[in-house]
């Protein structure tokens, strides 16, 4: 398989905000710079995967929990049957060669879906952002990050959704850290790979600290608006009812010198306050560790999703690309979400004030009454 090409590795400054002046001071090679920016390209115009044999994940079965057999697993090519903490699963990956083949592929694991959990009892506290998922749109996701990273991208879906077995009420639980983890391992040793590179999203990112501090296999890790403050909540004598601490893992992280970790961060984070994440930046600067987080400006209505930073993170990091050439591709992206941003806000301006003016416009009711007496 090919191995993508090794130029310098960057020198990672400590903390920074990606806003104009950083644009404008930019004096790279526009020519060295253009494989990014060709990969900011291929984030918004991929490829259309094909419809044969896609599949629709409903949210009724993902909101009950989804049950797999033994035998309807292994009849499933990307499908692993594993016996995890005493309980069977069938765990799901989609892994793509769209961009190229190397021995360490980019692992995905994307955020919570659902809703929001009600830890006291486990049950769904709103089931708001429920809905079905079309397998086509994960593989698109997997060829997304495969062409940026011109290696192989593995989405692994995460416990109870996007086709894996199990509760998503059990999210970022320590059942579903030992469970990614030993994915990673049947994963590793069924395709021969040596190792892997990880991008989370959310509670991928929480994800990702875990395993970060659990593997020494891992060389590129990417957190974007990761939940990395220590945990709460009670402990459990299920383990698929206790939530997992990533700071425990901190000195091991800080240890781990084969191991390059990046934060990202929308300073304006509505879900994930930026708070949690610059903490557990603190925490590794002072086991010794500096880490680079990049301040971003993330377009969803909270400020939240950043994954398509977090995606030409992982590139630059997988590509070995010089520091100041990453950090031009997040700039130019970041200029894009804020005039998409500008643009919103512009819009939610004039409609507010064009309803103002109808509601001035129409007649007062008592008014209108007392005319006609």
């Amino acid at each position: 398989m090919l191995k993508p090409k090794k130029t310098r590795r960057p020198a990672f400054l400590d903390r920074r905000s990606l806003d104009r002046s950083t644009l404008d001071r930019s004096t790279l090679d526009r020519r060295s710079f253009s494989r990014i920016l060709c990969a900011i390209g291929l984030a918004g115009a991929l490829l259309t995967a094909t419809g044969a044999g896609a599949e629709i994940f409903k949210k009724e079965d993902l909101l009950r929990g989804i049950t797999t057999t033994h035998a309807q697993c292994d009849a499933i090519s990307q499908a692993l049957w594993l016996n995890v903490d005493g309980r069977d699963f069938c765990v799901r990956y989609y892994l793509s060669t769209a961009g190229g083949e190397g021995q360490r592929p980019v692992v995905i694991l994307q955020g919570d879906q659902i809703g929001k959990v009600n830890p006291k009892n486990w049950s769904w506290a709103d089931t708001l952002e429920a809905k079905d998922v079309d397998s086509a749109d994960i593989m698109r996701a997997a060829d997304g990050i495969s062409k940026m990273s011109k290696t192989t991208a593995i989405y692994l879906a995460r416990i109870g959704v996007d086709g894996t077995s199990g509760n998503h009420l059990s999210r970022k639980t320590v059942l579903e850290l030992d469970l990614m983890n030993s994915a990673l391992d049947a994963i590793k040793r069924r395709h021969g790979f040596e190792g892997f590179h990880l991008a989370g999203q959310s509670g991928g990112s929480k994800l990702v600290g875990g395993l970060i501090g659990l593997r020494h296999d891992i060389t590129c890790a990417v957190l974007g608006s990761g939940q990395l403050a220590p945990s709460e909540g009670p402990k459990n004598s299920d383990l698929g009812r206790t939530f997992f601490d990533v700071t425990q893992y901190v000195s091991k992280v800080a240890q781990n010198r084969s191991l390059r970790v990046y934060l990202v961060t929308d300073k304006t984070d509505k879900r994930v306050p930026a708070a949690q994440q610059i903490g557990f930046v603190d925490r590794l600067r002072h086991a010794g560790r500096q880490v680079p987080q990049y301040f971003v400006e993330a377009t969803d209505d909270l400020h939240h999703g950043v994954f398509a930073y977090t995606e030409l993170v992982t590139a630059g990091c997988v590509l070995d690309r010089p520091e100041e050439e990453v950090v031009r591709a997040l700039a130019t992206l970041g200029k894009r979400n804020a005039e998409i941003n500008e643009r919103r806000r512009k819009e939610a301006g004039a409609k507010a004030s064009i309803l103002a003016a109808a509601r001035q416009a129409q007649p007062d009711p008592a008014v209108a009454t007392a005319g006609k007496k």
